[in-house]
């Protein structure tokens, strides 16, 4: 064992980088960073909209989240792989694919941490920002979510690790990484 990482560590660690395309650990850290840097955004505005009173907004990003949370991983990486260059008329690189298919997976994932934290959170919060005259979306912006968000640290960090996890899928179409 130690001979093997003694031998291959540095293949193991970044793949055939510099001479080569980055691989290994590094691109399984890249992957897994870019895709939660990406995706956080996201699930921040789609977790809001869950909880929004307009019911067209509620119900547009929970069928998004629902319909995404129902599908694995392995198909929408095969969507994106193979109908995104259908309906754009040009190849995407399997790295660009994997990147998108893990952006819109973990978006779905980390709106419902989201939701969930800002429901959390004990109505008097807003009640009394109200009172204090701030507007619903002053409210949101100043209280609801600094708060939420610190909440949703140990589940945004779980579902890192599961990201990491997640992209040794990302092998069936040739992104070779660590896991």
């Amino acid at each position: 064992m130690l001979d093997i990482l003694r031998d291959y560590g540095l293949l193991l660690a970044v793949g055939q980088f510099p001479d080569g395309p980055i691989g290994g650990l590094a691109l399984t850290l890249v992957l897994a960073v870019t895709g939660l840097a990406l995706s956080f955004p996201l699930s921040v505005l789609i977790g809001v909209g869950r909880t929004s009173r307009h019911p067209g907004i509620a119900w547009a990003c929970t069928a998004f989240v629902t319909l995404v949370r129902a599908l694995p991983l392995l198909m929408l990486i095969f969507w994106a792989y193979f109908v995104v260059p259908l309906i754009i008329g040009r190849t995407v690189s399997a790295l660009t694919t994997v990147i998108c298919a893990l952006v819109v997976y973990e978006t779905a994932y980390l709106a419902e941490v989201v939701r969930a934290a800002i429901l959390a959170l004990p109505k008097g919060q807003a009640e009394a920002a109200r009172s204090l005259g701030l507007s619903a979306s002053q409210t949101l912006r100043d209280v609801i979510l600094p708060q939420a968000l610190f909440n949703a640290i140990p589940s945004i960090l779980n579902q890192f690790i599961s990201l990491v996890k997640n992209t040794s899928v990302a092998y069936i179409i040739s992104v070779s990484e660590l896991t």
